[in-house]
This record gives C-alpha cells, structure tokens and sequence, in this order.
C-alpha cells in the first residue's frame, strides 16, 4: 500500500507555536562603532515558530554581573535568516542577534515534507 502525503495545507508542524518578530539587516546611513551600517527593517511577524531555551554561560569578569542567553529557534520551511538579522521573542523587549544564518533541515526522510528552517540566538545580558 502507497500512501501519498501531497497537502496544499499551509506550515503546521508547529500549530500551537510562538510568533517572533524579524528584524532584516539593510544597509543604511546609522555607523556603529566599528565602521558597519546599523538598520534594521521590520520587525516581520512569522508564525508558527518553536523555541527551545539554550544554555545560560556566565562569564567571569571583574567588576560585571551579566550572562549570555541563547535560544534555538525553529521557523516555516522557506524562511531566510541572514547573519546580520534580528529576532524579537515574545517576553522580551530587545532583539536577539543570529548567530550564524538560517539552515535549511530540508525534507522529512519519512514523509518527504519541508522540514524547515532552525536558527541559533544569542545576546548578552548584564
């Protein structure tokens, strides 16, 4: 028996997922301290997401209280995440960088469906 998963639903791999907020790197006219354009447009609302909480790495420096906070953000097949681009999770007031871009997981070996996109988030604190 042949059993065909051809569905023209839309990306529901993660039905009761959070919606985050992407910032676009553009360049623009704002330097920062290194020489690079600093804008950012948007942010775009991209439903449907899962969010996995990373490790917390407090690093020891004399005179500073502050941690490293990562997350593992899993988006829609077909999203493109760069480097210099932005996420807003929900419960926090400022974005988090990405680290690295967007890889594609390609499609499911079992159903031969998209499997989407995962992306690593990180941002110090403190």
């Amino acid at each position: 028996m042949v059993v065909a998963f051809a569905s023209a639903r839309p990306w529901r791999r993660h039905p009761y997922g959070v919606e985050v907020g992407l910032l676009r790197f553009t360049p623009g006219a704002v330097v920062d301290g290194y020489g690079e354009p600093d804008t950012w447009t948007g942010p775009v609302p991209i439903p449907g997401c899962a969010l996995a909480p990373g490790a917390v790495v407090e690093p020891f420096e004399a005179n500073r209280e502050g941690a490293g906070v990562s997350f593992t953000l899993y988006m829609p097949p077909g999203t493109t995440v760069s480097a210099r681009d932005r996420v807003l999770l929900p419960g926090y007031a400022e974005p988090f960088d990405v680290l690295g871009s967007g890889r594609d997981w390609g499609r499911n070996p079992f159903t031969g469906k998209p499997s989407g996109v995962v992306v690593e988030l990180g941002r110090f604190e403190g």
